[in-house]
């Protein structure tokens, strides 16, 4: 399959030039061969911007992206794109696609700003506008476990800052055929008293959600002889969609039904009262 040389720049908010903070929002993308010239934009995962700008309005930050969404639009309309690629007919010097791309990501003075320019090569530009939107914008990267791994360090943070670490141990449990380890248990005279487990929830599907809480409902469940009664999950979860945060909460109604406590991953006092208790 013949390979494309391909230009993006990675579309950034950046509401206050004096600390120069910004976040990535969406890739633009020209393939100059081929006329091809498209983008991607954040308009409905906010959260994000939200927390981090939290001292721009949230409608102001809604009504920025829809604006400059509308834009980007009549800019790849005169470059021709038609949906599933680009048209082809004779483009005037002032709009072609590469002409557009650079006109567009010239260094200017706005919340809206541009990364410098890069370069790859591609089978496809509309699958690599895909791959490079979900890495820059969405963190593809930063999965599930990832994300767990984080909420476990912030965790472990707390708890060495509090002086509360030095009596907690990872321990494995098992009945014989099924084990799992859990990174805090506490340890009383070389016994577990409470097991503290940090658990990630706010995956990018409702039903992802879900089925994490039921992996570790199903793992305290079945080793619940073996371990202390005592048993935290200090949750995070998702911080915009409707149906994620439903779904969040019912795997976290579910933890509490079966005996399970409960408390925010992110919340100090919230974790510090649970193992001091």
């Amino acid at each position: 399959m013949k390979k494309h040389a391909v230009s993006y720049a990675i579309i950034r908010f950046q509401p206050h030039v004096e600390t120069e903070e910004f976040a990535n929002i969406g890739i633009v993308l020209v393939a100059p061969r081929i006329s091809y010239l498209d983008f991607r934009l954040e308009t409905r995962r906010l959260g994000r911007l939200t927390s981090f700008f939290d001292s721009v309005e949230a409608t102001t930050i809604r009504s920025v992206l829809k604006s400059y969404n509308l834009e980007l639009k009549r800019i790849r309309d005169l470059a021709g794109h038609n949906g599933s690629g680009q048209s082809r007919f004779e483009f005037e010097l002032s709009d072609n696609a590469e002409h557009l791309f650079h006109a567009l990501t010239k260094d200017r003075e706005g919340v809206i700003r541009f990364s410098e320019i890069r370069f790859a090569m591609t089978d496809s530009p509309k699958a690599k506008l895909d791959e490079l939107f979900d890495y820059y914008v969405r963190q593809n990267f930063a999965g599930s476990v990832y994300r767990e791994g984080l909420l476990e360090k912030h965790v472990r943070g707390i708890l060495k800052l509090r002086d509360i670490g030095r009596n907690l141990k990872p321990m494995e449990f098992t009945d014989g055929l099924y084990s799992a380890k859990f990174p805090f248990v506490e340890i009383v005279q070389d016994k577990p008293r409470k097991v503290l487990k940090p658990i990630y929830l706010g995956q990018d599907e409702p039903s992802r959600i879900l089925e994490h809480g039921n992996k570790w409902l199903f793992t305290i469940n079945r080793l619940k002889e073996k371990m202390p009664p005592d048993v935290v999950v200090a949750v995070e979860g998702p911080k915009d969609s409707a149906k994620r945060r439903q779904a969040f909460h019912e795997a976290v109604e579910q933890f509490r039904v079966n005996n399970i406590k409960v408390v925010d991953g992110r919340n100090e006092n919230e974790l510090i009262g649970a193992m001091e208790r």
